[in-house]
């Protein structure tokens, strides 16, 4: 496992956790902001491999952390963690989902689940299943790009 991140004291932070877990799961924390590397990270992952965006750039900051030159892994997944925003890092994947079997998947149902969650605690109910089933549906109209309803 590969986790790029800009900020070290956080790449330290997940070292400390995954000690403290007792993980034997080896990963490389590399320090870094430059896309173009980024890019030559991604390069070298094997077919198959999921490529994460939880940066945050393309909701709370433009951008994206490859650049459009950048090549996901053929038959991989693509998964943006934003569901609003410019979502530069989804838009790049879809743009080559075709040409390299790219699975590509945003952020809107991991928000919807949080948020279900939240409304389940607060409210004292089960919302699973059809009952999440049906708000997601409605909730689909109002999703921001969607081009109806509020969230527009």
């Amino acid at each position: 496992m590969i986790v790029v991140n800009r900020s070290q004291p956080r790449l330290d932070a997940l070292q400390a956790m995954l000690a403290r877990l007792g993980a034997t799961l080896t990963v490389d924390c590399v320090l870094n902001e430059d896309p173009h590397r980024n890019d030559a990270l991604m390069a070298r992952l094997p077919e198959g491999s999921l490529v994460i965006n939880a940066t945050g750039m393309g909701k709370d900051r433009p951008g994206s952390p490859i650049t459009d030159a950048g090549l996901f892994p053929r038959s991989g997944i693509a998964w943006e963690m934003n569901y609003r925003g410019e979502l530069g890092f989804l838009h790049q994947a879809e743009r080559q989902a075709a040409a390299r079997n790219l699975r590509v998947e945003d952020g809107w149902l991991y928000f919807l689940h949080g948020w279900t969650q939240v409304i389940s605690q607060v409210l004292q109910i089960e919302i699973s299943g059809p009952l999440f089933a049906r708000l997601a549906e409605i909730a689909e109209t109002f999703r921001p790009g969607a081009g109806a309803g509020p969230g527009e």
